[in-house]
């Protein structure tokens, strides 16, 4: 009787054994996903903030008066005659290239 109650004692013990270290296993890997969730929600708010300065940068740079002085100034760029103006989507841009234009 005492070697069968030491059998379950010693089952009861390993097992509960198990039991502690899955509970640890899984606690430690739930707060090691926690930590990831952190770093990478501290990345997804670095990304959206970059996304919003280039954004602002791109409304900046598409402003028609900076596209003008930056035409003008710096790759001395003018108007161009009415002649040498080809509307898009006009059923004339063939015979304006070609050169006959009525």
């Amino acid at each position: 009787m005492k070697a069968r109650f030491l059998t379950h004692w010693t089952v009861s013990v390993v097992a509960a054994m198990a039991a502690f270290i899955v509970h640890l296993t899984v606690r430690m890997e739930t707060v090691q996903m926690g930590y990831d969730l952190g770093t990478e929600r501290k990345h997804e708010r670095e990304l959206v903030e970059q996304r919003r300065l280039l954004l602002l940068e791109g409304a900046t740079l598409r402003q028609v008066d900076r596209v003008e002085a930056v035409a003008r100034g710096t790759l001395a760029m003018d108007v161009a005659p009415p002649l040498r103006v080809i509307a898009v989507g006009s059923g004339h841009v063939a015979q304006r290239i070609s050169g006959r234009v009525r």
